[in-house]
C-alpha cells in the first residue's frame, strides 16, 4: 500500500520526497516506523488550498471505482472530501459490527443517515442481505422510527447519537409510549458522534436497548465496541495502528496514552499513510473476551481538545459526567471556551433546558459552578445559554466541545 500511495497519491509523494524517502527504503515494519513521515488533516487541507484539489492530494483516480464522494463532518474544521469506492473498508468493519450485534441476512435494520461520509453503511447492509429502513438524522423522524420499529421489528439501528436519544426521551415522556416495547426486537444499537455519558448509557439500558459505541479509525475505517464494552476494536487486517507522543511524535508503548496514528492496508482510493488522527488513546493488544485478537483502544479525547489550567490537564469527557446529572442540563450540551492551550481558568459554556428550570438561573449557575469546581479543582467561569443555541453549532449528531469564542 505504501508503494501504491507514493506513486498515486500526490500528497504522499510530495511529503515522502521532502523527507528523502522512497518505497525502496521500506523493507520492514521498523523501517516504516523510523523513516516514513506523518501526515495530518492540516496537510491535506493545505495541499487542497495550494493545488485546487478537493481531495487534498489523497484521491487516487482509478477509472470505474469511485462511486460517490462523501465528506467528514467538519466538526473540528473544514469538511474533508472522502471518495467512496465499490467496497469501502468502513463498510467491511461495520458489516462485522452488525454481525457481532446479531444481524443476519433477511433481518430489518434502521439506518439513520450520517451527516458525513455519504451513507457507506447502506452498501454494507445490502451486501449482508439486510433490509434497511432509512431515516434522516432529525428529531422529527422519531414518530416514524417508532412506528417502523413496532411494525418491522428491526434488530439494530445505526447511527443513534446523543441528541436523537435525548429527543426520543422527551417523546416518550410526552406521549407515554413504552420504550421497552418499541425496542424489544433490537439486539443492539450503534451510538456515535461523541462519547457516551453514563446517564444516556443508563437511560438506553432502561429501555432494554444495548448500545455499542463507535468511532472513526482515523478516517480509514470504523472502530466499534464489542459486547465487552471495554474498548474500540481496530480491525488490523484493514489498518496498521500506532501510538505516538502528541508533542514529540516518539513511539508510545501499548498501555500508555498516545496519539493514534493509522495507515490503511486496503483503501486504494484514499491511501492514508501514517495519518496522525489527533485522538488520544490507550492501545490494548491482549485478547478480548469476545474472542477477537485484533487490538482495541480506549479513546480519551482529541489532543487538540486537551487544555491545561494551572498545570492540570482537562479533556471534555471529564466535564460530561458533571453536567449530565443535573435535570436542567441533562442533555450534557457544553463547550470549553479555549483562549490557549494553557489557561489561568477553565471557561465553560453550558446549555440548559428552560422548560426544566425550577428556580432562577443564578441557582443553577451556582450549583453547577460549585459541583464542577469541587471535582476539577481549578478556577472556573460558567456561562449558561439556552441549549437550543448550542445545538445550532454543529451537525445534528454532535457539537464542537472546544471553541475559541
Amino acid at each position: 500500500m505504501s508503494r501504491h500511495a507514493f506513486y498515486n497519491a500526490p500528497l504522499i509523494n510530495e511529503v515522502w520526497k521532502k523527507a528523502g524517502v522512497s518505497p525502496d527504503d521500506i523493507k520492514s515494519t521498523a523501517d516504516f516506523k523510523e523513516k516514513v513521515p506523518f501526515i495530518t488533516k492540516d496537510d491535506i487541507r493545505d495541499f487542497r488550498d495550494r493545488n485546487g484539489d478537493p481531495s487534498g492530494g489523497m484521491s487516487v483516480r482509478i477509472p470505474g471505482q469511485t462511486v460517490s464522494i462523501g465528506t467528514t463532518s467538519g466538526t473540528t474544521g473544514d469538511p474533508t472530501p472522502v471518495p467512496n469506492w465499490r467496497r469501502m473498508p468502513s463498510e467491511e468493519s461495520y458489516s462485522r459490527d452488525f454481525w457481532h450485534i446479531g444481524a443476519r441476512p433477511g433481518d430489518h435494520i434502521c439506518h439513520i443517515m450520517f451527516t458525513f461520509r455519504g451513507g457507506h453503511r447502506r452498501r454494507a447492509s445490502q451486501e449482508m442481505g439486510l433490509c434497511e429502513i432509512a431515516f434522516s438524522m432529525s428529531p422529527t423522524e422519531i414518530p416514524r422510527l417508532i412506528e417502523a420499529s413496532k411494525i418491522y421489528r428491526p434488530v439494530t439501528m445505526s447511527i443513534f447519537p446523543g441528541p436523537l436519544i435525548l429527543a426520543m426521551e422527551h417523546y416518550f415522556e410526552k406521549t407515554g409510549e413504552d420504550p421497552v416495547d418499541v425496542f424489544k426486537s433490537y439486539k443492539g444499537a450503534v451510538f456515535g458522534g461523541e462519547p457516551l455519558g453514563e446517564r444516556l448509557k443508563n437511560l438506553t439500558k432502561s429501555w432494554g436497548l444495548e448500545v455499542f459505541e463507535t468511532t472513526s479509525l482515523g478516517d480509514v475505517a470504523g472502530a466499534t465496541h464489542c459486547r465487552m464494552h471495554d474498548g474500540f476494536h481496530a480491525y488490523e487486517d484493514l489498518a496498521f495502528i500506532e501510538a505516538v507522543d502528541p508533542v514529540t511524535a516518539e513511539p508510545v508503548p501499548d498501555g500508555e496514552v498516545g496519539e493514534l496514528v493509522v495507515t490503511t492496508l486496503v483503501d486504494r482510493l484514499s491511501p492514508l499513510v501514517r495519518y496522525r488522527t489527533g485522538d488520544l488513546v490507550i492501545i490494548d493488544r491482549t485478547p478480548c473476551g469476545c474472542g477477537r485478537t485484533h487490538a482495541k483502544f480506549n479513546l480519551l479525547g482529541r489532543a487538540t481538545d486537551q487544555i491545561l489550567v494551572e498545570g492540570r490537564s482537562i479533556l471534555p469527557r471529564e466535564i460530561m459526567g458533571l453536567v449530565e446529572n443535573e435535570s436542567e442540563t441533562r442533555a450534557s450540551l457544553f463547550q470549553i471556551v479555549r483562549t490557549g492551550r494553557e489557561m489561568d481558568e477553565l471557561k465553560l459554556r453550558i446549555g440548559y433546558n428552560k422548560e426544566r428550570m425550577t428556580g432562577p438561573d443564578k441557582e443553577l449557575h451556582d450549583r453547577l459552578h460549585g459541583k464542577i469546581k469541587e471535582a476539577i479543582g481549578v478556577p472556573l467561569v460558567v456561562e449558561l445559554v439556552d441549549e437550543q443555541e448550542l445545538l445550532k453549532l454543529g451537525p445534528p449528531h454532535k457539537i464542537p466541545r472546544v471553541t475559541k469564542s
